[in-house]
């Protein structure tokens, strides 16, 4: 089984977001190897919920975003994780300086899948408006599909960890 964790700030827009939409498109999704999704925070705080405006966009999609807790990330799970999906490059040089032993199983969201045309990072819709949090569910929609697609075409042998 490959562990796969997305990490972001505070845990309740992006790395929630990408958690979800992962999920979904697993269970409509044959793959030749399970795969096990969560998401964590650098800077969470523990049991608070998705912010507002993410529950809203993924709750008009069908997507249940009422189950997620935030979690900070923590020594096992950056060691449970086969890959780690963050989504700034300063969020991989914080994990990596945490946690030295991520640094060869942490890669930026869009880096690993290879959709950087518009930049690396996925940038913090926090404290902006709707049309701000839908362009960033649709960056990581969009990464989400290709990760399945990377994950079809090989074994769990293939991927990172």
């Amino acid at each position: 089984m490959l562990k796969v964790l997305f990490i972001c700030t505070g845990n309740t827009c992006r790395s929630p977001m990408a958690e979800i939409i992962f999920k979904a498109e697993l269970a409509r999704t044959d793959l030749p190897f399970e795969v096990e999704v969560s998401s964590a925070g650098l800077s969470a705080i523990t049991g608070e919920k998705t912010s507002e405006l993410t529950r809203q966009l993924l709750s008009s999609e069908g997507l249940n975003p009422d189950k997620h807790n935030a979690r900070p990330i923590d020594r096992d799970l950056v060691e449970d994780a086969d890959l780690l999906l963050v989504m700034t490059a300063d969020h991989r040089l914080q994990l990596c300086a945490r946690f030295p032993n991520a640094v060869n199983k942490t890669y930026l969201l869009k880096e690993f899948t290879g959709m950087t045309q518009s930049g690396f990072n996925i940038e913090d819709p926090a404290g902006s408006g709707l049309q701000k949090y839908r362009q960033v569910l649709e960056e990581i929609r969009a990464c989400v599909k290709k990760i399945i697609i990377i994950f079809k075409e090989g074994t769990d042998e293939d991927c990172p960890g």
